[in-house]
């Protein structure tokens, strides 16, 4: 049955171009970001009897409900062409409003989104891929796949918002993506979401240690334990009105409900502030948990628990050391070049890589070695070098027996690399040092 409101593609009148954002591929190339025509998107358009001349919510529809009820690879990518579109403009927007202050790379940015080479098959494990079908990509796993305009196709729901929106949110909440900002001291969060999601240990921490204000800690602890309540009936009405989750700000009703001893502007003030406090602390050198990242959404998986082990159920410790082993061996193997690098930065790198080691942000960085934030984020790319870690790992520990199903698809190998990745980046508990931290810290101490 065809979706309601839809518009088939025999319906629209025939013109002799393709629209664009249909039968066009923004990807990441050798040669930076690029649009590349796809000839078998543009020929299955003109074969099926037209094309609009704009893109529209109704061709979207169509071309969905075409790749759901055939096995056909062409409608599919179209909409991998359309939905490439927004995420280009996005990234190019994010990068030039936050490049200047926070150091963040637009190539960077890309290999989380623009990673589709327009194949029309896909990976599956064996020597004869799977045809890139709506069918096979649903059936996938759960959670990220590649490339990532499939995910966004996969999880889209027409009902919600039009496609490019949709595009736009699922990239605004790559956790990898925001864990690159992150380490770059950058937080896309709304100050109203990050207090929501602070919880009251954080918020103590941050007011003691950043916020300058006459307002006492207890006092602002205060509103923190009554705004979640507050805030969550508030996004739950906004909605209800407008149909939107996102947009909401707090009105002077909300804040006279906050607090209501004090003046309205009194408190927005004092919430903007608090708010920023916790961004210089999460983004400053205090080293994060596994907790804290998951409060604002960012879900770094555990390598110990894997969906890798085998039935015979491996001693939990035993797995523990030999990821430890095999991350440490890659680091060995790996780390010394890039931290000493070629001799005329030496002076430079070891003084960002001490920085990195104790907890600094790149903005930190640049400011103890004399730099600026762009040069710290080209010379220290430590979220490239735990992936080149992590992959050198996986490869060892595909050859342990409790690994093995690591090896049997593309998509547990993926999540091995990016589960090692993480566990080099984050602490496993709250004060801990980040193993490759920690490895730096050792290393750059030996005389």
């Amino acid at each position: 049955m065809q979706p309601s409101g839809s518009l088939r593609l025999s319906q629209i009148r025939v013109l002799s171009t393709p629209v664009r954002e249909y039968t066009e591929l923004w990807s990441l190339r050798l040669n930076g970001i690029k649009a590349r025509p796809l000839v078998d998107a543009e020929t299955w358009l003109q074969a099926n009897s037209g094309i609009a001349e704009t893109a529209s919510p109704a061709l979207d529809r169509d071309l969905l409900a075409r790749s759901q009820a055939r096995p056909d690879p062409l409608p599919l990518l179209c909409l991998r062409c359309r939905v490439s579109q927004p995420l280009e403009a996005w990234l190019q927007a994010t990068h030039r409003q936050f490049q200047q202050t926070c150091g963040i790379e637009l190539l960077a940015m890309a290999t989380y989104a623009l990673d589709d080479e327009g194949q029309q098959t896909i990976p599956n494990g064996t020597e004869t891929p799977t045809v890139f079908s709506y069918a096979e990509i649903a059936s996938r796993p759960k959670g990220l796949i590649s490339p990532f305009t499939a995910e966004v196709i996969r999880t889209y729901d027409p009902s919600l918002c039009g496609l490019p929106h949709w595009a736009r949110l699922k990239i605004q909440s790559h956790n990898g993506l925001k864990a690159y900002f992150k380490e770059n001291g950058l937080l896309l969060i709304s100050d109203w979401a990050l207090l929501r999601n602070s919880s009251p240990k954080r918020v103590r921490q941050a007011c003691e240690d950043h916020l300058r204000s006459a307002s006492t800690v207890a006092s602002l602890l205060a509103h923190h334990r009554r705004y979640g309540p507050l805030y969550d009936a508030a996004k739950l009405s906004h909605k209800a009105k407008t149909g939107k989750a996102s947009g909401w700000q707090p009105d002077g009703a909300f804040l006279k409900q906050l607090a209501p001893e004090q003046e309205p502007e009194r408190t927005l003030d004092e919430l903007k502030a608090l708010a920023k406090a916790i961004r210089q602390l999460l983004t400053g050198p205090a080293l994060q948990s596994l907790e804290v990242l998951a409060a604002q959404g960012i879900q770094p998986a555990n390598p110990a628990s894997l969906d890798s082990v085998t039935t015979d159920e491996p001693d939990p410790a035993e797995l523990k050391g030999l990821i430890n082993s095999a991350l440490d061996r890659a680091m060995d193997q790996l780390m010394p070049a890039v931290v000493a690098g070629p001799v005329k930065n030496s002076e430079l790198l070891r003084c960002l890589w001490v920085g990195w080691a104790d907890g600094l942000s790149n903005r930190s960085l640049a400011e103890r070695c004399g730099t600026t934030c762009g040069t710290v984020s080209k010379k220290m790319r430590p979220t490239e070098h735990a992936n080149a870690i992590a992959t050198a790992a996986a490869l060892e520990l595909k050859r342990q027996v409790a690994f093995a199903s690591c090896g049997s698809s593309v998509e547990a190998a993926e999540r091995l690399v990016t589960a090692l990745r993480n566990h080099l980046l984050d602490p496993e508990r709250e004060g801990d040092i980040a193993p490759l931290r920690r490895w730096v810290q050792i290393y750059l101490s030996q005389p």
